[in-house]
């Protein structure tokens, strides 16, 4: 045997075993997984999203502390006599005892300013919230369909690779008896390493989108998507316009609610550094035994911070600065959202737009009695060996090129979905 001949063996066995290890590593212990049953995992299992409502939870807790009143503060004196009599804690009734209560009284609206901030703090965490799910949904959805299609043209390579097999072992057995050219044999064998390293490659994208999804809906084991082979039917432009489409994602984008919750609560954080700026009332109560004009005096206190150095003129100053930005943030994010829908609507549209392509799945049925006809006809010996390798290498890229398509398709369907934060598409089975 040539030295290329070597070469070209050992590459088949090394691809051949990368085969076999990838087909057993994949199949074992995978779960079939339709869509909806797959997000309803990833609702329920996903520690990103679970992290996310702990947070929501604790913004909500922080809007019931917002509304509690400060704590009264409690002193007192104990008698203990005089430098020349000694008397620890003398408080009989010839001692000394004083005691006093102060409760701070907030003006100027400060507690209820504070609730409100509260407030705002924990609507643009359920909005974070909700957005987190978005994006997270999106890739969910991605890597399913991404997966879904990848295992499509997979099937069909894998039968390739048994086919070209079968036809290979015949050959060489007609080689050692001389009824066949030797070089027609290295010519097979060429196109399996072919086909071969074009398997490999797409289970190596086969097993990364299984591993997201995995992750993603926090399964213990590999995750093999069912889905209708006609999915397409599901996803229709239908009579939406890019105004409408704009409206809905003005009216549901989870990062625009965010992005103007956080501008409320700007504001609110403004109206409160003013508030701030305003004296706090201390009112309390005093008693004395023995200190005052009389015995066992009772007074009532007041008191009020002098804003004579601090008027919280930073505070304030950052606060207005800080609706500033978060309004134009807002503005941004407006822009950004309309932008997004034009450019996730022309995806669809011009794909939309191929009226002259055919129709995939009749196409892709009589394409694959085609090459079975090629394949027995070979056999027979009726056609060349250069137009068999040419059938084969054109069938094998188109399916692959097919199912991308396939994909792409529904995928910029999913893209639109997620940029106007609605379900404009029935996806789920």
């Amino acid at each position: 045997m040539t030295a290329p001949e070597l070469c070209i063996m050992k590459r088949l066995l090394v691809l051949s075993f990368t085969f076999f290890l990838t087909i057993k590593g994949f199949s074992q212990e995978a779960r079939r997984l339709t869509l909806q049953q797959a997000e309803q995992e990833f609702l329920q299992g996903n520690f990103r999203l679970l992290a996310e409502r702990y947070r929501v939870n604790a913004a909500e807790a922080l809007v019931e502390q917002a509304k509690k009143w400060d704590n009264p503060t409690v002193s007192g004196t104990l008698g203990f006599g005089t430098f020349e009599a000694v008397k620890p804690f003398n408080i009989g009734g010839g001692g000394q005892l004083e005691g006093n209560v102060e409760q701070i009284i907030q003006l100027a609206g400060k507690r209820n300013k504070q609730v409100q901030l509260a407030k705002w703090n924990a609507s643009a965490s359920a909005a974070a919230f909700t957005e987190l799910m978005r994006t997270l949904r999106l890739e969910l959805r991605t890597s399913f369909y991404q997966l879904y299609f990848l295992q499509a043209s997979e099937k069909t390579l894998r039968e390739q690779l048994s086919n070209l097999q079968r036809i290979l072992e015949a050959y060489r057995t007609a080689d050692a008896t001389g009824s066949v050219a030797h070089a027609d044999v290295i010519r097979l064998q060429a196109l399996q390493v072919g086909i071969a390293n074009d398997y490999t490659d797409l289970r190596q994208q086969e097993m990364d989108a299984s591993l997201r999804l995995q992750l993603l809906t926090g399964s213990k084991d590999p995750i093999i998507p069912e889905s209708d082979p006609d999915v397409l039917r599901r996803y229709k432009l239908g009579l939406q316009t890019l105004q409408s489409i704009t409206d809905t994602a003005l009216a549901n984008r989870p990062d625009l609610q965010l992005a103007g919750y956080q501008l409320e609560a700007a504001k609110a954080n403004q109206r409160l550094q003013k508030a701030l700026a305003v004296p706090d009332l201390h009112l309390g109560a005093t008693y004395d035994r023995n200190g005052s004009y009389a015995p066992d005096f009772i007074g009532l206190t007041l008191g009020v911070d002098l804003p004579v150095w601090n008027r919280n003129q930073g505070n304030i100053k950052a606060a207005a600065q800080e609706v500033k930005a978060q309004t134009a943030g807002f503005s941004q994010q407006q822009f950004t959202i309309a932008a997004e829908v034009a450019n996730a609507l022309g995806k669809v549209q011009f794909l939309e737009q191929g009226t002259g392509w055919p129709d995939l799945n009749s196409f892709n049925a009589e394409y694959t009695r085609l090459i079975e006809e090629v394949a027995a006809n070979f056999r027979k010996g009726n056609i060349s060996l250069l137009q068999f390798i040419d059938y084969f290498n054109s069938y094998s890229e188109h399916i692959r090129h097919a199912n991308k398509f396939l994909s792409d398709r529904v995928l910029a369907y999913e893209e639109l979905n997620f940029t106007t934060g609605a379900q404009l598409f029935n996806h789920l089975q």
